[in-house]
């Protein structure tokens, strides 16, 4: 049976992988994607405490999915704001928004 720290330990494996993606990846989609693996290994997390101390985190995992779907639409948007101006998606080109 799987226990509460295994769910503990995969979830801190899927957040570190998220961060890491965000910092080493520069298309603003892929940037989206890894902030969203970030989040769901912070949801194994909670779901993991939940296991070992009780229900309450229960409650919080379904209030931070649904800041995590309005998270993924606004970034989409701004994505899709961003490509329409610059007719690009890396995170290096956003210094041309200045002007």
């Amino acid at each position: 049976m799987i226990g509460p720290s295994e769910y503990i330990l995969v979830g801190l494996i899927l957040f570190i992988i998220g961060i890491s993606g965000v910092i080493l990846r520069r298309n603003i989609i892929f940037i989206l994607i890894s902030l969203e693996v970030a989040v769901n290994g912070i949801f194994l997390v909670f779901f993991g405490a939940g296991l070992k101390w009780g229900a309450i985190s229960h409650a919080i995992i379904l209030i931070l999915i649904a800041i995590a779907a309005v998270e993924a639409a606004v970034g989409l948007a701004l994505a899709i704001a961003v490509f329409r101006t610059i007719k690009n998606v890396n995170s290096d080109e956003l210094s041309k928004l200045k002007s």
